[in-house]
């Protein structure tokens, strides 16, 4: 970890550190045992040795909770095109307010350019479909891997469908040992 002092000089004792990556924002609490330098290199570069924190606190910035699907169950999603082209993909993370789908190649090439998509499918590991209409956000292609990530919003999601998102997220969520969710593997 990098942390800028200012050209302040930190003391011994007890600091407090934030830090935001994604929809998290974590706080932790710990002590500095050493420091250290060069006072000699052209940068005067301090280093400094903390013991592991001894609290973290971790608060989601986003209005939903996102999970991440990584490691965990697949979910394969259909995009309907308004012109009947049909694309499939794999759900990277989800929430009840949206999704980030993984493709194979450049989605927008495949999609011709089109932002509106007439279905959304979702195939839950439990064998159920969420159905719902989807705006895209935003699309990336790494062209390294030939994949495009693609976020999109869902656009009245109905209740069923909802609650349905709700449980999933709730049983990875249940799933993860406090260790994971702040971000410490």
């Amino acid at each position: 970890m990098t942390v800028d002092t200012q050209g302040a000089e930190l003391a011994i004792g007890t600091h407090f550190f934030r830090a935001q990556t994604g929809g998290m924002s974590y706080t932790f609490k710990t002590r500095l045992i050493k420091r250290g330098g060069d006072k000699d290199s052209p940068d005067e570069t301090s280093y400094y040795q903390f013991k592991y924190p001894n609290l973290i606190r971790f608060s989601q910035l986003r209005d939903s909770v996102r999970i991440g699907l990584d490691d965990w169950q697949d979910i394969q999603a259909s995009f309907f095109m308004e012109d009947a082209i049909q694309l499939q993909g794999e759900v990277v993370d989800i929430s009840t307010t949206g999704t980030k789908i993984k493709f194979e190649k450049d989605f927008d090439t495949k999609a011709k350019h089109s932002n509106s998509i007439a279905d959304c499918q979702l195939l839950l590991p439990d064998g159920s479909l969420v159905l719902t209409r989807t705006q895209i956000v935003g699309t990336v292609y790494d062209e390294a891997k030939d994949i495009s990530y693609v976020r999109c919003k869902y656009l009245g999601l109905n209740q069923y469908d909802e609650k349905s998102l709700e449980l999933l997220i709730s049983e990875r969520v249940d799933e993860l040992d406090h260790a994971k969710l702040v971000g410490l593997r």
